[in-house]
This record gives structure tokens, sequence and C-alpha cells, in this order.
């Protein structure tokens, strides 16, 4: 898997809003903050637009901001303002072949974990699921969130993830395991089934994380994967952030309730309460990076 050049001060960030919009004062905000940080920013032409309501913009519209973004050779790394919704509708219009001559820092999570896993699979270059710039940065850029993020950003031959001091990682299954990090929002996992950009998880790491949904509907993702099989295949799995995840059922069968319930007795180490997600704050995985999980440690090793 390719690493793509490191982002320096001076640096140019590209600005791009692959799925919903963003009130253009705070996109003035979203620029004047990287400015601040010592970038070089040029914004994505059509982030300003709105379509639907929901959307930043048509699909083309979209699509040509990350196509263009990928080509431009002053662009040294492209970062989303936030998720949201509609990157779906823009996988079939990336030039791939473009993209897959051009690797850059490219940074999401949420509705981007399509992009993530799209240029893992399809260009061959790692992406970074970290904070987003209206999402994280703006409002949330903590010291743990920006250290994390920086880390990973500036990885050698090897990035040590941490939680935060106040957040222990969980053990639900002892045991190391390694192999590439594949995963994101579970729900955005669920959508890619039979898609060409699914990952391919045999051998893989895989990680998870989600928001806004309750219990029933977070169990019925999970079964659906595995009755594909899915938990089979991989090698070792992480929880990340479930945030807002409640029961109107039941308020003592909670999230780790859920996750005891479900992976005791998975076959590989499991780790979760892992502080990636949509909680604050939030630290960096490196999507497609070679990844090693070590329970007895409680650490998570990205490598070269």
């Amino acid at each position: 898997m390719i690493f793509p050049e490191k982002l320096r001060p001076g640096d140019t960030i590209g600005l791009v809003a692959p799925s919903s919009p963003v009130p253009a004062e705070k996109i003035d905000a979203c620029v004047a903050l990287l400015q601040n940080m010592g970038y070089r920013v040029k914004e994505g032409a059509n982030c300003r637009k709105v379509y639907h309501g929901y959307l930043a913009g048509t699909d083309r519209e979209r699509a040509a901001d990350i196509n263009a973004m990928f080509e431009d050779k002053d662009v040294k790394a492209i970062f989303c303002l936030r998720g949201g919704n509609g990157s779906v509708r823009i996988m079939d219009l990336l030039d791939y072949e473009m993209i897959k001559q051009n690797p850059k820092i490219f940074v999401g999570y949420s509705d981007i974990t399509n992009l993530l896993m799209a240029f893992n699979k399809l260009c061959g270059f790692v992406t970074y699921h970290g904070p987003m710039v209206y999402s994280n940065m703006l409002n949330h850029y903590d010291p743990y969130t920006k250290a994390s993020f920086e880390a990973a950003l500036n990885m050698e031959k090897e990035y040590v993830y941490q939680n935060p001091r106040e957040a222990e990682m969980q053990v639900l299954v002892p045991g190391r395991a390694s192999g590439q990090l594949v995963g994101g929002n579970l729900s955005l996992l669920i959508n890619m089934i039979g898609t060409y950009w699914e990952p391919d998880y045999q051998d893989k790491i895989l990680f998870i994380e989600d928001v806004h949904e309750n219990i029933p509907n977070f169990d019925r993702m999970i079964c659906q994967m595995k009755a594909l099989g899915i938990f089979e295949k991989i090698a070792g799995l992480i929880i990340g952030q479930v945030t807002e995840c409640e029961n109107a059922y039941d308020s003592r069968f909670l999230i780790n309730e859920y996750i005891k319930d479900q992976f005791a007795d998975l076959k590989v180490p499991v780790l979760y309460n892992v502080s990636v997600g949509h909680d604050y704050p939030t630290g960096t995985f490196i999507m497609g990076c070679d990844c090693r999980i070590d329970t007895e440690k409680k650490t998570i090793e990205f490598f070269r």
C-alpha cells in the first residue's frame, strides 16, 4: 500500500464536501483555521453549493471537486469538510485511474467511509479515518485529537495508536493479530455490500464505529455481516465509538453489553471502547495500512 507524501507547513490543502453541505460562513472559518495552522488552502469550486437541501452540490459537482484536487499538482492533501449523506451517489463519477496516479493524503470518516475504502481498494494508497475540518477541527480540535492526527500523518516506520488517558480500551477476546485495517462506519459498510468498492475482509483487521443508531438497528447490521461470513474471515476486530446508541426497550442493555453478548465467542482478538469515531475526542486510524493489535498491551500499531 502506497503512503502519500507528508504534509509540511506551507503546503496546500484542498477542501472538499463530498456529502452534505456546510454553511458558507463556516467554510470561511474552516479556511481561516487551516491558514492559521500555516497551510495554504484551495477550496473546491463547488463547496458552497446546496442541492436538494442535503447535498453539497450535484453529484457531478461534488465528484468534480474531488477529481480536480487529486489532479492539481499544487495540492498536497485533501481534507473533507464533513460527512452526512450522498457520497454513494458520486462513486461512479470518480476518475480512479487518474487518482491512482496521484496518491495524496485523504482525510474523513462517517459518510466518507465509501471514499476511504474505494481509494484503498481501487487506487492502492492508504487513507486517514481522522478529524474533518467543519465537524471536528473548527470546534473540537482538542490536544488528543490533534496529537493523534499529526502522529498518523507523520508516521515513519510505525505509528502506535493509544486511547486518551481517561478512556481505557477494553478487551473482550484476548490475543494478537495482524493484517491490513479495513472498515469505518458500520452503516456505510453494510451499504457497500455487493459494490465494487466493498473491502476484501479476508485476513484483515476490521474496524467498526457508528452514530445515531439504536441497539436493534445495530444488531440488524451485525447479524447481516455474520450471515455473510465476514466475522469468519477477519483476523481481528476493533470496535470504536458507537455514539448515541440507545435501547428504548431495555436501558440496561446498551452498546457495551451488546458487544459482550455478540462477540464474546469470536475466534479472533476483539478490542472495544476504542476512541475513534463520532465522539470527542477522537483518534486517527490509517486505513489500508498494515496493523497489529495486542490485547495484553492494549495497543494498536500501524507499520510499513
